[in-house]
């Protein structure tokens, strides 16, 4: 008996699958920037250090902090506009989650430490 060939024009992540983790995903960092509004508010204590203004430790670490934000906006937009005009599916999944790898990390650092 012959096995059919599998479709190579067949995507990895159908489209309401990639469309259903855009969401998800999306609801996991609004829920995040609850958490990240008062941590963006003391991350500024960074700067209290009496050799901060030598130090670009500081400004590494709020830029880093705040611009956390900007990125994952920039991030989500690019994957939905890579999921509806050019229906590169996988891309648009990796692009929404990148923004969540940084809060989650840090979570997983808080909570290992306590």
């Amino acid at each position: 008996m012959v096995q059919p060939q599998p479709d190579a024009s067949r995507p990895l992540i159908s489209r309401n699958a990639a469309r259903a983790w855009l969401i998800g995903t999306q609801v996991v960092m609004a829920v995040l920037l609850v958490f990240w509004l008062p941590l963006a508010g003391l991350s500024v204590m960074a700067f209290d250090a009496p050799a901060s203004a030598d130090d670009p430790w500081p400004f590494l670490f709020v830029g880093s902090i705040w611009s956390w934000p900007p990125v994952a906006f920039a991030f989500s937009l690019l994957a939905w506009m890579l999921c509806w005009r050019y229906g590169r599916n996988l891309l648009a999944v990796v692009l929404t989650t990148l923004p969540l790898v940084f809060p989650l990390v840090f979570g997983l650092v808080l909570v290992l430490r306590s």
